[in-house]
């Protein structure tokens, strides 16, 4: 695999996890999962948080490390 895929693709991910890490606190133990229905039933919302923590945290990661890239 070319390197520049590598680093995109390993750095993508690692953000990506670190979304869906904060995610799954903040509807543990913050503030969302209070907002969430207590029988259940709440997959789309759970999903939608999870994507777009996990989309906009693994964008965010890239770019940095793009922006730091020697």
């Amino acid at each position: 695999m070319p390197p520049l895929v590598l680093f995109v693709v390993k750095n993508l991910a690692t953000g990506a996890i670190i979304g869906l890490a904060v995610a799954c606190w903040l509807l543990a133990f913050g503030t969302l999962g209070s907002h969430l229905s207590p029988g259940g039933g709440d997959y789309v919302a759970v999903g939608m948080i999870a994507y777009s923590m996990a989309s906009c945290f693994g964008m965010g990661f890239l770019a940095t490390a793009l922006i730091f890239l020697e």
